[in-house]
């Protein structure tokens, strides 16, 4: 996953960096609270993926490292 700076200009969000992108990609946009700072937002995507590594570090084969 990439990160990109963007502004909405009234109309149209418009990246502010050059980006390949083909048309119809399927995009995300996140969109911060009023207030809320990059590093917020950044720790909320952290939480959102404790479930997923989780599932992939909480199992028998990965046990092992533990012991390490």
């Amino acid at each position: 996953m990439k990160t990109l700076k963007a502004h909405f200009d009234g109309r149209n969000i418009v990246l502010d960096e050059p980006a390949a992108l083909e048309p119809n990609m399927k995009l995300r946009v996140l969109l911060p609270e009023d207030g809320e700072t990059e590093a917020e937002i950044v720790q909320a995507c952290a939480q959102l993926s404790e479930p997923v590594f989780a599932k992939v570090w909480d199992n028998p084969l990965d046990a092992d490292y533990d012991k390490l």
